[in-house]
Parts: C-alpha cells; structure tokens; sequence
C-alpha cells in the first residue's frame, strides 16, 4: 500500500476522508483529525474485529447524546482498515497541552494557555460530559489526557470527550480498559471491570495533573526511581504524594496545591487517592467535581498586571505579587414574592465584583440549569465608581430593584409584595413581625419601583439592591448586590 493510500480512509457510505495529522494515541489506536476540521478518525490497532466493533458502534449511535460535548461515531470504517468515523469541533486540541509545561518560563506559558481559570472551567465542562453520559446509565471507561480535548483558542472554554468506542453500560474485568496512570486500583488489579467510580479516579487524576502538573502517586522517590515503581505508583500501592500522615512518597515538584485548589477541591482529591483506594464509595462523585471545579472558578481574579487568574483567598496575586483589588460581593438568594429573600436549604454562591472586570452570571447560576445549557450568558456585574454596573447579554432580560436598609429586631424579617401593571411593577417591601407583643406597632413598609435591563446597562448607586433574573412576581434565583442579603 502506498503513502498516498494510507493518508486516506473511506467509511461504509463511500465517503473519502482524508487523514491531516494525528491528535491522539493510545493503547488502541490512532486518532486522526480529517481534512476540514469537522471530523476525526479512529484508525484501530490489529486485534478488533471489525464486526465487534461495528456492533459497539450501533449500540454507542442509539444512545441519546444530544446535549453532550461528545465526538459521536459517524460511521464504520471499510476494510482493509478497521476503525470510525466522529464528529468533531473545529480549533481543538489535547488537553495534555495544559499538562506538559516547558522546562523554562512556567508561569509565563501557564498564563498564555489560559491561566487557572480557565484550566478549573475547563475541567468542569469536561466533568459535565462525563456526568451527562453517567446519567444515561453508561460508562465512558478510559478517562485520560489522551481522550479530552479542549478549545485552542485561550479566550475559549469548551471541552469535548474522543473516543466513545469503550461505552458500556458495565465492563468485563477480564477485558479491563484504562490509559496507563488513569486507572483506577481495582481495574489495574483486574478485580473489577469500569464503573461511573472508577471513572470518578481517573478524572480526579487528571484534574490533580491539569492543575498542579503533577500526578498524585508520582512522588521524589518514583520520579527518580525505576520504571517499576512507577508501575506501582499508578496502581495506587504507594501513598499518594500528599498522605496525611505517610509522607514517603511527597512530592517537591509542580505547582503548589493551594495556589491552584483551594481547600474544597483538595479535600476531595484526598478523599479519592487516600480514602477511595480500598473503599470506592468514598470516592468523590464527577458530580461533585463539577460542581467544586465551578465553584472554584467562580472565585478567581484576573490580576490587572500580569493577567494571571488566581483564588479570591489570596492577598495578593501569586503570579507577579501584585497586590489584590479591593472586592466587593455579588450573593445568589431565593426570591419569593410574598416572601421576598428566602434563605435556601442549600447555599448558594457568592461571587467577587472588582472594578473593570465583568463579574458574568451565567444561567448555572441565575437559573440553576447544568451541562452546556448553564453555559449562556445571563447577566454581567461590575464596580464602576458611582456603584454597580447591571448589563444582561444580548436577548437576556433582568430587572432590579432597591432592597430597603433595615435594622431588623429580633424576630423581625423583611417580606415583600410585588405588584404589577402591565409590564411595570413595584415592590412593596415591609417588615414583618412574628412576635404578638408588636402587634399595636405601626407597620413599616417601603415602597420601590423595579427597573428593567435590557439592551443596555444600567448602574446602581447603593449597596443591597436586587437584581431579578425573571419576572419579578415569580419565585427564582436572585442575586444581592454588595452585601450579605
């Protein structure tokens, strides 16, 4: 066969495609980025049979995928190659470019591939495409660098899984599937075949690598010892590099965990590699990850003089130890007409608001939806001199309205009656006593207008006012401007 002929496949529609450059290798084969851009090719090593494979691949397209940030398989490959067709997104590439930093000029390549913000969203949004393919009661299986890959462009965030040929709703433990340092102890001992919590290891691996550029059971003493004590770093039969109280494989290289994690996501990690080795129902859930992953972005800062990205908990930025900006807060609460603010049984976020910088809400947070829906726009916070500035994105609605400043007594609390004409309303905010001894006291009660955003923003002068990301006579998320609600 000539090299002509092998830069080329044709799949069992009769279509030709033409292979560009080679994006991926694993233990099963290649992945090839077509002519284009708009699809990849999975060309398999000897050893599948074409019909399993076709037979994996009919099971993988009746899947209902829609929604998920997945390559789907096209079609089947015609002999003599034996491989698919997927589709694919335009300006991608490995996530293993965010993993292997140069020798030299660290923090340098770290901000001009994104940065820590970006890295967390990353993660998050490859999280959510696992936790959308668990929700359908399969398993992805080989969770690795090798098979997540995100935007190039750094000012993007998207982050698509490759590689859907090892779905399954269960796997055979004789048949284990996993990337070298990805796989979780019992499928690397054979005891177990992949499951959603073995899926849950490898990605708290590769989560720990995009953001430390280490792996958390590759220590000193395997870095510089034998290639056989990498084999048992990466079946977990050392302790992982940050054991509470085994430090014999610690770890002095990479970035500094609490520069890049934070407490909550670290508690997880050591909940995965110390707790969830033997136990796996310690481990954490990919949804948990996700979650922590968004919370964690949620609360960087872009520093204005290098513009690194780094954890709101830090005074001053870690990057170039330029000084933290002044902050102020934007808090999510429940809104309840007839109620007003209603404490919810789960916290919701507060996030930072510094000058300059748009603080975005998106719809994961104003409307609480998840996977790629809670990606859009809703509405942008910042701090201008005269106060705050509201802006909603393009389409988007929202209203604010004035939150009186009320020192409440024991037993008081603010309730609220909306009221409407046409498409204007007003809120009649009143404090509302539960004690019978208050009952002669004259109520007191203030009235302010609502004003709508949209189109343009508009600017806040006070501290406490409401911003309404629906109807304001409809129960929903609302968000406090500036102080505790």
């Amino acid at each position: 066969m000539t090299r002509e002929a092998t830069r080329q496949v044709i799949d069992e529609t009769g279509a030709i495609h033409r292979l560009k450059r080679r994006i991926g290798r694993g233990g099963q084969g290649d992945v090839w980025l077509a002519d284009g851009g708009r699809r990849i090719v999975k060309l398999m090593r000897h050893g599948r049979r074409a019909e399993t494979l076709r037979r994996q691949l009919i099971f993988v397209r009746r899947l209902d995928l829609k929604g998920l940030h997945v390559a789907r398989p096209i079609a089947v490959l015609r002999r003599p190659h034996i491989g698919y067709v997927a589709e694919f997104l335009e300006d991608m590439t490995s996530i293993k470019e965010l993993i292997e930093a140069p020798a030299e000029g660290l923090l340098e390549w770290h901000i001009a591939t994104g940065g820590l913000r970006r890295r967390l969203r990353l993660l998050a949004h490859a999280g959510e495409a696992i936790r959308g393919l668990h929700a359908r009661g399969v398993i992805y299986a080989d969770v690795s660098h090798n098979n997540v890959f995100v935007s190039a462009p750094i000012h993007a965030d998207e982050a698509w899984l490759i590689d859907l040929d090892n779905l399954a709703h269960e796997s055979d433990p004789r048949h284990p599937v996993h990337t070298p340092g990805y796989g979780a102890p019992e499928v690397v001992r054979g005891t177990s075949g992949c499951t959603s919590l073995s899926d849950a290891w490898a990605f708290a691996v590769l989560v720990w690598q995009t953001l430390t550029l280490t792996h958390p059971f590759v220590g000193d003493i395997v870095d510089e010892g034998p290639p056989e004590l990498e084999e048992k770093a990466f079946a977990a039969e050392l302790p992982w590099a940050w054991h509470s109280v085994d430090d014999s494989n610690a770890c002095s290289v990479g970035l500094p965990y609490e520069l890049v994690m934070g407490s909550r996501l670290f508690e997880l990690a050591r909940r995965c590699f110390e707790h969830g080795v033997d136990d796996r129902s310690a481990r954490p859930s990919i949804s948990q990850w996700v979650e922590r992953l968004h919370s964690a972005a949620d609360l960087t800062l872009e520093c204005p003089e290098c513009k690194g990205t780094f954890l709101v908990t830090e005074t001053s930025c870690p990057w170039c130890d330029e000084p933290s900006a002044k902050i102020d807060r934007v808090a999510i609460i429940r809104w309840v007409p007839e109620q007003g603010i209603v404490v919810p049984a789960t916290r919701l976020p507060q996030l930072p608001v510094v000058d300059v910088q748009w603080t975005r809400l998106p719809k994961r947070l104003t409307e609480g939806l998840q996977g790629v829906a809670g990606r859009a726009r809703h509405v942008g916070v910042r701090r201008v001199p005269r106060g705050f500035e509201v802006l909603a994105a393009p389409g988007e609605r929202a209203w604010i309205v004035e939150q009186p400043l009320v020192d409440l007594e024991e037993g008081e609390s603010l309730r609220a009656e909306v009221r409407a004409e046409g498409d204007d309303f007003e809120i009649e905010f009143r404090v509302h006593r539960r004690s019978q001894a208050h009952t002669n006291v004259e109520p007191r009660c203030f009235v302010r207008p609502v004003h709508r955003v949209e189109g343009r923003a508009r600017t806040v002068l006070e501290k406490g006012w409401l911003v309404l990301f629906d109807s304001p006579d409809r129960p929903q998320r609302a968000a406090v401007l500036g102080r505790r609600p």
